[in-house]
């Protein structure tokens, strides 16, 4: 299985394949990722993730997090809540894209 959009998970869902958007867990959702969020994760407050499989880019865990399988980029937020190895956040992406309309300005004109 391979979806090519955003998951957004409310309440429990398992997920095997790949997931190419973000993938973003809502205050009550509990995921069980079993393949690849090649889009980084997003764990809300009061949501949950356990994470067997691979995050391709980063974690913003401000919800609950166990990790068994690998972030190939940061945990941003919370830590696990269970023991890692150092190999399983290797630590080298940027944060997850903002979603959402931004302005910007320059101060040099």
């Amino acid at each position: 299985m391979q979806l090519k959009d955003d998951l957004i998970v409310t309440d429990h869902q398992q997920t095997t394949g790949q997931i190419t958007g973000t993938t973003y867990v809502k205050s009550g959702g509990i995921l069980i990722a079993r393949g690849q969020l090649a889009g980084g994760l997003v764990i809300e407050a009061g949501g949950k993730a356990v994470v067997h499989g691979q995050v391709a880019r980063n974690v913003v865990n401000h919800g609950t997090l166990e990790l068994f399988g690998q972030v190939a980029g940061k945990v941003i937020g919370n830590q696990p809540i269970n023991q890692v190895k150092s190999e399983q956040i290797v630590g080298n992406d940027l944060e997850v894209p903002f979603r959402g309309t931004s302005k910007s300005w320059s101060s040099n004109g």
